[in-house]
């Protein structure tokens, strides 16, 4: 998604005539092969607290040894990495870590609780303005964590809720070497050296990064973690390749291995003309949205925003987006951003907005927006009903999106003008709530939490640990006892109290049965409101050379458990 020189985009990745490990290093294990990931966006910050990007968390998924690993059927499954062990106490309002003792930082300096408590409290302090600070809010601070000794320490709570989110909470996040960063400029955190070359904890390091060309994963010689970790690859190359057109001429000339979110209609002629690849159907991960900024005076008024929805044929988008040649969907409409993989938790009962073009236009009179100078697009106060719908490029689904939703619009009286930016520009615009409308998505989180995107982005209140867990409102003032939350992950600075109310009350109910719901409630509160137009969920497919074994591709990740993959002898393409 970013901005590339076309001489680099047909630059082939996997050169010859390399061998060995990286220099300094010495090789511990047997390892071969190359595999080549075309990713769209280049790497921006690969410290976890801060980071954003899909292209930060793959390299971040390598280079850190996690706190736990994970699978999922319908919901969250625990499996020890630098925890082995792990238990709640009887009220479910403390969580006791145990850790391995042998996992040591690159420079041979030991990891252990200190890094994982030094990262929370990051998380926790203002100057860094960590978009995670939903995970430390429910937290004892000066408790969250304690360390008992450089393998055991103790996170706790101020109050029991979903012991899947709970988990979540304290391990999704990989530690930070204190040694490293604790003297760090807590307020320029993003702009640390560190977040461009970390030093790995895991099995693999970042041995190169060419800005807007690519990343190279070589393993981490100096890795002390169990021997299943130990990569079976020589190195992982993720090429940055923004447009789409050119991912896939690389994938079908060979010079990739592996391209994610393969446009539903190729997926046919790729499986007919290309029988060495193969395509994995990822399950419900991926979500669509336009974003209605509603620090614009444009989209503050609900009815604006369900009229734009209403004006919008989302069905008939999909039918051309999301459908391949032979007819196969991969989409439904989406009414949320909690994914339909959560059974039980996602509210299959909404119904979404029909399509209306009379009913979108009597919504905007009722809003006071009407043509009254009949130049075919409404107006109010002299004022025509007019945005930039804002996308990032490299993006053809969104990019075909943007100008059925312009046409849509129009049909509409509303006068909508596409813009389409490098993606960290983009993310980065979102971030700032510096844009109009955006058509953007999400990799659903496959724990409930709610409160980082749908949460009042700026809240105040008294601090819970100073008044015995009560929370009344305070003034516009911070104090020592007024405290202010802010998430960056609220683009659109929705805010409803009802949607609040149900939040907390969810993230303050621990069985799950119970907290249900409360969740399905909250959906139908967040959909009547509209912040945004929730457009699908897509069944992401991908493509991966079929010479590669022990691949693992679902909905967790694109290609997780790197570690694991592997080419046969005989069919090696890259001596590295």
């Amino acid at each position: 998604m970013r901005t590339l020189s076309l001489l680099a985009l047909l630059a082939t990745a996997g050169c010859t005539g390399e061998s060995g490990p990286t220099e300094g290093a010495t090789k511990a294990w047997e390892t071969s092969g190359t595999l080549v990931i075309a990713v769209q966006e280049d790497m921006d910050n690969l410290i976890p607290i801060v980071s954003q990007s899909a292209a930060d968390s793959y390299v971040e998924g390598a280079v850190y040894f996690g706190t736990i690993d994970s699978g999922f059927d319908c919901s969250l499954k625990k499996i020890p990495a630098l925890a082995t062990d792990w238990e709640w106490s009887d009220d479910g309002t403390v969580i006791k870590l145990t850790l391995r003792e042998d996992i040591t930082w690159e420079d041979g300096t030991p990891m252990t609780a200190k890094d994982i408590a030094f990262s929370y409290d990051l998380v926790r302090d203002p100057d860094v303005a960590s978009p995670r600070i939903s995970y430390v809010q429910h937290g004892i601070e000066g408790k969250f964590p304690v360390v008992i000794d450089d393998t055991h320490l103790e996170f706790h709570f101020t109050h029991a809720y979903d012991r899947d989110t709970q988990m979540s909470h304290i391990t999704a996040l990989p530690a930070l070497p204190e040694h490293l960063l604790g003297e760090a400029d807590r307020g320029s955190l993003r702009k640390h050296a560190f977040g461009k070359s970390p030093m790995p904890s895991g099995s693999w390091k970042l041995a190169k990064h060419e800005a807007g060309q690519r990343m190279v994963l070589e393993p981490n010689w100096n890795f002390t973690g169990p021997d299943e970790y130990k990569p079976k690859l020589n190195r992982v190359i993720l090429r940055v390749i923004p447009e789409y057109a050119t991912r896939l001429i690389e994938l079908e000339k060979g010079t990739i291995d592996l391209m994610q979110s393969v446009q539903f209609e190729d997926v046919d002629r790729l499986a007919k003309e290309h029988p060495n690849l193969r395509l994995v159907r990822r399950g419900w991960r991926s979500m669509d949205y336009i974003a209605w900024n509603q620090q614009n005076d444009l989209f503050k008024d609900a009815k604006v925003r369900r009229a734009l929805t209403t004006a919008m044929d989302i069905d008939h988008m999909m039918g051309q987006l999301l459908t391949s040649e032979s007819g196969e969907v991969y989409g439904k409409r989406s009414t949320g951003t909690i994914t339909p993989a959560l059974c039980g938790v996602h509210n299959d009962d909404i119904q979404p907005l029909p399509y209306n073009v009379e009913q979108a236009k009597t919504l905007l009179a009722e809003a006071g927006w009407t043509d009254t100078d009949g130049d075919g697009f409404v107006d109010k106060d002299g004022k025509k009903l007019s945005f930039t719908l804002t996308t990032n490029n490299g993006n053809p689904r969104r990019a075909k999106a943007s100008v059925f939703i312009q046409d849509y619009l129009k049909q509409a009286g509303v006068e909508v003008n596409i813009e389409q930016l490098a993606a960290n520009s983009f993310f980065e615009n979102l971030r700032k709530k510096d844009y109009d409308a955006a058509l953007s998505g999400w990799s659903a989180g496959l724990f409930v939490d709610p409160s980082t995107i749908w949460h009042s982005d700026v809240v105040r209140g008294i601090d819970p640990q100073s008044v015995n867990g009560d929370t009344p409102n305070c003034n516009d003032e911070v104090t020592d006892n007024c405290v202010e939350k802010r998430y960056e992950f609220n683009f659109v600075s929705y805010s409803n109290p009802k949607a609040d109310e149900l939040i907390e009350k969810g993230l303050h109910t621990p069985v799950p049965e119970e907290s249900a719901p409360i969740w399905r409630e909250m959906q139908q509160v967040i959909y009547d409101d509209q912040p945004y137009t929730f457009l699908w969920w897509m069944d992401e497919v991908i493509a991966v050379d079929s010479r590669f074994e022990d691949t693992t591709i679902n909905v967790l990740s694109p290609f997780g458990n790197l570690h694991e993959w592997s080419v046969p002898a005989d069919k090696i393409k890259y001596e590295r």
